[in-house]
């Protein structure tokens, strides 16, 4: 039996000395295309940092963050919580049909965010402003959610938004729950709306400006892929095999110049996103503080400028086929004064569009002026 205990031991301690070589040894990455986040860069030893008790935090995320093969162990870590009958990990619930649900916390900055808009509505008196705040797969989705979940109410948030504004609001939750069993209108595996969500809420915006909008049987629709594994599934690593297809919608003829800080296309459709694994990012591309689309089909002079979080990346090709210009501002990056550049371009029309989940931790729009 001592042998056995000493085979035991050896064989740990070799296991440990190997894990030891391939961390230190194996290069580091940067960024985590799976988790879609930088890691957590080695920590600059300091006496005071260890006297704070600052330093040895940072040492273990750097350790949590490099630790190899930390992508098959925290899938692991899934499937043995899946086994003992847990039914959310990282605040995202593994839900029936193989949607994966982000928990819904109350927003607390509500009140700050609706004096900042009000605010911004005083400034700019004579222009439409309107709120599209959408719900997310948690409430639309709620039926799929364990039964005996733990969320806040979405729509009482929405709600409380809209009850407090000054200005004209736009209610797309009806339209998505008597869609939802038509259309798969959230992705399984990642947080923004699929393409036919976007489409929904670009018909009701139309319904609420008596704009004619496009039904979908006008509309191309095209699958661009079927390997799509968004930021939900990043969190917890469930099966690849439920990977969501992404769809495109749009008029088959359309004409537009992009313009961007550093170039100019005629789609907007990035194709390269489609071979990396930010693949929502093939709506419109990445994060960018401002964008100018003019659509070569039509001499309305309509403008229509956005204030957004990503949500509206797949919304803009579809409200981009009724007005002339749409120019799109993400206010995380954008650090003019948005009311100068309004009165600048002649602006009348202002849309926000946000997803509930995510305007509370925006940092952009509690700067907006």
């Amino acid at each position: 039996m001592e042998k056995v205990y000493k085979l035991i031991a050896i064989t740990i301690s070799i296991i440990i000395l190997g894990f030891s070589i391939t961390f230190f040894f194996l290069p580091k990455k940067d960024f985590s295309e799976n988790e879609f986040r930088y890691l957590t860069e080695f920590p600059k030893f300091s006496i005071d940092k260890l006297f704070k008790g600052t330093y040895i935090p940072s040492l273990e995320n750097y350790t949590t963050d490099h630790f190899p093969l930390r992508d098959n162990f925290v899938s692991l870590k899934t499937k043995a919580y899946l086994l003992s009958g847990q039914e959310m990990i990282s605040d995202v619930y593994i839900a029936k049909d193989h949607y994966l649900i982000n928990r819904f916390k109350t927003n607390v900055n509500q009140d700050k965010i609706i004096k900042t808009l009000n605010k911004f509505q005083n400034n700019n008196p004579n222009i439409n402003i309107e709120m599209l705040l959408s719900p997310t797969s948690t409430s639309i989705n709620e039926d799929k959610l364990p039964k005996h979940n733990i969320n806040e109410s979405e729509l009482d948030i929405i709600n409380y938004y809209y009850n407090n504004l000054n200005f004209k609001t736009i209610d797309i939750y009806n339209i998505l729950k008597e869609e939802k069993d038509n259309y798969q209108l959230f992705y399984k595996t990642d947080h923004h709306w699929t393409s036919y969500g976007a489409y929904f809420a670009y018909k009701q915006y139309c319904i609420d400006n008596n704009i004619t909008y496009y039904n979908l049987d006008d509309l191309n629709i095209t699958k661009v892929s079927d390997n799509f594994l968004g930021t939900l599934y990043s969190k917890v690593f469930t099966d690849k095999k439920y990977a969501d297809d992404i769809y495109k919608i749009n008029t088959l003829d359309y004409d537009v110049t992009i313009k961007y800080l550093n170039k100019i296309t005629d789609d907007f459709y990035q194709e390269k996103y489609l071979k990396e694994k930010d693949k929502y990012s093939y709506f419109l591309g990445n994060n960018e503080p401002i964008i100018e689309i003019t659509n070569n089909k039509i001499d309305n002079k309509e403008k229509l400028l956005i204030i957004k979080d990503s949500y509206a990346n797949s919304f803009i090709p579809l409200i981009a086929n009724h007005y002339q210009i749409i120019i799109v501002i993400d206010p995380r990056y954008y650090n003019l004064n948005i009311s100068d550049y309004i009165k600048d371009n002649n602006i009348k029309n202002v849309l926000f569009l946000y997803n509930i989940n995510n305007i509370d931790t925006d940092i952009g729009i509690i700067k907006i002026r």
